[in-house]
């Protein structure tokens, strides 16, 4: 008779340790269930890696659950509470015949929870609630995390499966808390007899780990008689350690506390004997069945033990208690032999939680990879050629993934980049970002409703006064995608140059226009600047209400915010203020001018929503597409490639200036960090030195020819290519989102703070103070020029520039030696503080692509001062890898600025001394090149003068 079938006879019920949704589907669970005296099974992240990742049988509830918009924790957790719900339902008439003893399914917590009791608690209860049947147990390691959260889950009234349980001091452990959940439910009046509880006690990998630490002892030239000899004890110590765990089982479930419970209806908490596969060839596969055959236990198996024992299995009654002195002695002889088996279960305890991460780590990167596969035609796509970093890429993920960094990032720990508590605490307040989506989605009535209103009430025109991360996404909605018909024209003014700002004014009718002042600190210079100077020119010019052409942007309690109210603004925005400016695009900053453009920021939403699902805690930084971005950023940097060389394709280039300031102002600090080189034309391999990475964003279907070739040549030359595929245009709200945990990795991985920015405010003490001066004399303060020819004058720090100087016979001659000096892993950051003209646009690109040609340098074009607000903080506080040309000229006219007694003009050349001035106090080598009143002569004399 098969054996199997005798087990329950002698107290025994054996369970299935596998569970796949092809055994439920076909019938073969209920068919052991029915036929061959199935009990019960149990599952594991490792059963369930196998079962997912092994075929197309899941793939249908995978792709239906992608169209639901789930993360990839949830497609895992609904794919396998299914099966698990199934299982049960096929167990169900065995539950009901044992009175609840028998019929359960097992479904295990997440195993990275293994040292958290808080997340074990919370985990064990939804997936109760979710299963939803009262046969099944929630598995739960016996660490010492994991016994307080199982004694609260008992207590409850959720069913149990303790696991990992290697020691017999643990199994212990375990059975006392069970006892105090039942007495304290009894206590309260509740009822035990439903709670249901097994204790998983591990064997062949206790064989495994100590045959391994025997074999080290053997001595065979040793004598005999002297003591137990390790080859003796080889395959014995696991069945040993469970005989005796059987004892104490025994022995804590009698006496006069146990029966107190079972006069309440208690159930016995039963051994179950797990792990019973025979890992070493040369031992019986039956080996960990047999001899552990007895009342009140259960035995759970793999399909091939199961198929062993049914076929040739024997069974001896009670050989649970069999030779329990030669245990004993087993026991006693291995430590006489120096092995210690609490060292050993401990490291088995630590080694098993490992063994079921990784599959689950598995898991989650192969349902990463189906939910893109399903979302191919609807989200963006990545590909990566590591080139000359892939040594190193590859070892950081998985550091990364031992540092817990993606769950860490997604809770919000700010140690992950904090020095000191006082960091920690300021990092903490700007990580919003990471949550802020769904809080805008249910913003978008609002918001839309608004933006209906401006438009009913005839406005034609809106102008976003902001600098940086306040008004980049504006621009690059107002680029991208333009008005839809019948909406407002946006106009970005994030200029102070007075042509500049004259061009904007002559272009609008102020009755029609509206005027956003967006601003996170409500404090920024130029903003605020612009903002007193067309409030005034609105009401001198419009009749009414001068604050229904104003709405405010801002942090609460702000003093734009108070003006706002003051000046009786249409509206004031105010914003979550634990979202940096740079992090803003997909919260009010970013969304209330995209939707005066009339454009769909819903839809924008969704694609953030999606890129942080794709994103999200519990994937794999390989397969987690902002991680993984990340840590190629981050390490590519540390291994000299820190130059971000940035490919858009036409119909995006604006994005390539949002990403610049993220990564620049994000990472650019404490000597180290990220050099974004946008806008740059691409150019063949030689043109290039050893310190890139290159990164293609191009619209599905119109991947640009001109790119595609040079793209290819740079990669087969070993440089690091990414190549990011967009579906639309419109999923610029999902690059947001990645970009934001890329640039958050990088930064961790580089040791910087990317939310911070300490080193802007050095160029804005030294405008401050030569403002102050020029009110005290009327004139900014500046040192006579090292060499001028034609109307074009060179500044500079003579010392520093000494050599230049002196091999030059001319200022041509100087602007050669100076660039010249120039060399890779250096770039050239030209910034220009004149009214950017496509004319003047264009040459500046020209100069930028020779000197790049011919240095073999990335190169950077900044307008300032835009730029402040962007590459600033990188130029000062970044690697001093950075060589400057501050280019200024005489301005063609003057605008007040209301409530100071200087104009724009002024205010523009003190920024622009100002930076000048910081980058030389911060030993950068730094030119200014002033260009006098003929701007476009001046810059086609430089462009000449350094061919």
């Amino acid at each position: 008779m098969n054996a199997l079938l005798q087990l329950s006879k002698y107290g025994q019920s054996y369970w299935l340790d596998n569970l796949t949704r092809r055994k439920i589907t076909s019938g073969e669970l209920k068919q052991r269930v029915t036929e061959q005296g199935l009990r019960g099974v149990t599952s594991n992240p490792a059963i369930f890696e196998k079962a997912i990742s092994g075929g197309e049988d899941y793939d249908a509830q995978i792709q239906q659950l992608v169209r639901q918009g789930c993360e990839v924790q949830e497609i895992y957790e609904r794919l396998v509470v299914t099966d698990i719900q199934d299982a049960c339902d096929i167990l169900r008439p065995v539950y009901e015949a044992s009175d609840g003893e028998d019929g359960f399914v097992s479904l295990e917590v997440s195993p990275h929870l293994i040292h958290d009791t808080a997340g074990t608690i919370a985990e064990a209860r939804r997936l109760w609630h979710a299963v939803a049947r009262p046969n099944v147990l929630i598995k739960i390691p016996g660490t010492p995390a994991g016994v307080p959260a199982i004694e609260a889950m008992l207590y409850e009234g959720i069913n149990i499966n303790i696991t990992l349980l290697f020691a017999i001091t643990d199994y212990e452990a375990v059975a006392q808390a069970y006892l105090r959940a039942l007495e304290r439910r009894i206590a309260e009046g509740q009822p035990v007899r439903h709670v249901a509880s097994v204790a998983s006690f591990f064997l062949s990998r206790i064989d495994v780990l100590v045959d391994q630490l025997l074999g080290h002892r053997i001595r065979p030239d040793a004598p005999h008689g002297e003591g137990p000899r390790a080859e003796h004890l080889f395959g014995k110590a696991a069945i040993a350690n469970a005989k005796l765990a059987y004892q104490s089982f025994k022995r804590i479930f009698s006496g006069d506390r146990w029966r107190a419970l079972a006069e309440h209806g208690a159930r016995l908490q039963r051994p179950l004997w797990a792990s019973t596969s025979t890992k070493d060839p040369l031992y019986d596969d039956v080996r960990y069945v047999e001899p552990l055959i007895g009342p009140h236990t259960v035995n759970t198996m793999p399909d091939e033990t199961i198929d062993a024992f049914a076929n040739h299995g024997i069974i001896r009654e009670n050989s649970v208690e069999a030779d329990l002195e030669e245990a004993r002695q087993t026991l006693h002889d291995l430590e006489r032999v120096g092995v210690d088996l609490n060292r050993v279960a401990w490291q088995l305890q630590n080694e098993g939680a490992q063994k079921f991460i990784d599959p689950y780590d598995a898991l989650m990167q192969t349902l990463a990879v189906k939910r893109q596969k399903f979302l191919s035609a609807t989200a963006s796509e990545q590909t990566t050629a590591l080139g000359a970093v892939r040594s190193v890429v590859p070892p950081a993920y998985a550091a990364l993934d031992t540092r817990r960094f993606g769950r860490r990032l997604f809770a919000h720990d700010p140690w992950l980049w904090a020095a000191d508590a006082e960091q920690a605490e300021a990092i903490r307040r700007r990580l919003g970002w990471l949550d802020s989506i769904e809080t805008f989605q249910k913003r978008v009535e609002d918001i839309t409703a608004f933006v209906m209103g401006i438009k009913d009430a005839g406005y034609t025109h809106v102008v976003l006064l902001g600098m940086g991360g306040s008004s980049l996404w504006a621009d690059v909605c107002r680029q991208t995608f333009g008005p839809a018909p019948g909406w407002l024209q946006l106009l970005v003014l994030d200029n102070t140059d007075p042509t500049a700002i004259g061009q904007v004014e002559s272009s609008l009718d102020l009755a029609q226009t509206l005027f956003i002042v967006a601003s996170k600190s409500g404090t920024t210079t130029e903003t605020l600047s612009l903002y007193r100077y067309f409030y005034e020119r609105v009401s001198q010019r419009v009749a009414g209400r001068v604050g229904d052409h104003f709405v405010a942007i801002t942090d609460p309690g702000t003093p734009l915010a108070e003006e706002a109210h003051n000046k009786g603004f249409r509206r004031c925005f105010e914003n979550p203020e634990d979202i940096g400016g740079r992090y803003s695009a997909l919260s009010y900053f970013g969304l209330v001018p995209m939707a005066l453009l009339g454009l769909d920021i819903a839809a924008l939403l969704e694609y953030g929503r999606q890129m942080r699902v794709s994103c999200g805690p519990f994937l794999p930084a390989a397969t987690n597409p902002g991680v993984g971005f990340g840590t190629l950023l981050g390490m590519a940097a540390r291994h000299r490639r820190d130059k971000v060389t940035l490919v858009v394709a036409e119909p995006i280039r604006a994005f390539g200036a949002w990403v610049e300031q993220l990564l620049a102002e994000s990472t650019g600090k404490g000597g180290r960090g990220l050099v974004p080189v946008d806008g740059e034309p691409l150019g063949p391999p030689e043109v290039y030195s050893h310190d890139r990475v290159f990164v293609a964003l191009h619209l599905a279907g119109d991947e640009p020819l001109a790119t595609a070739k040079p793209l290819a040549a740079l990669e087969a030359g070993g440089h690091p290519v990414v190549r990011i595929r967009l579906p639309e245009a419109m999923a610029l709200g999902g690059e947001c989102f990645r970009w934001g945990v890329a640039t958050a990795t990088a930064g961790a991985i580089l040791g910087v703070n990317p939310f911070d920015e300490p080193d802007v405010a050095a160029s804005k003490q030294h405008t401050q103070e030569l403002l102050s001066a020029w009110q005290r004399r009327g004139a900014l303060s500046q040192e006579p020029p090292l060499l001028e020819v034609d109307g074009v004058a060179v500044y500079g720090d003579a010392g520093r520039l000494a050599a230049a100087r002196s091999a030059a016979g001319s200022l041509r001659d100087f602007l050669h030696a100076f660039v010249g000096q120039i060399k890779a892993p250096e770039y050239l950051a030209l910034l220009p503080y004149i009214h950017p003209t496509p004319v003047r646009h264009q040459a500046l690109q020209s100069l930028r692509e020779s000197l790049r040609n011919r240095l073999k340098v990335a190169t950077t074009l900044g307008y300032g001062p835009r730029y402040l607000h962007s590459t600033g903080q990188l130029h000062k506080g970044g690697p001093n890898t950075g060589v400057f040309i501050i280019f200024t000229a005489d301005a063609a006219r003057d605008i007040p600025i209301p409530g100071q007694p200087y104009g724009f003009a002024v205010l523009q050349r003190a920024q622009a001394l100002g930076d000048f001035l910081a980058l030389r106090h911060r030993q950068r080598r730094v030119i200014r090149l002033h260009l006098g009143g003929d701007i476009d002569g001046g810059l086609a004399w430089v462009a000449e003068s350094l061919r």
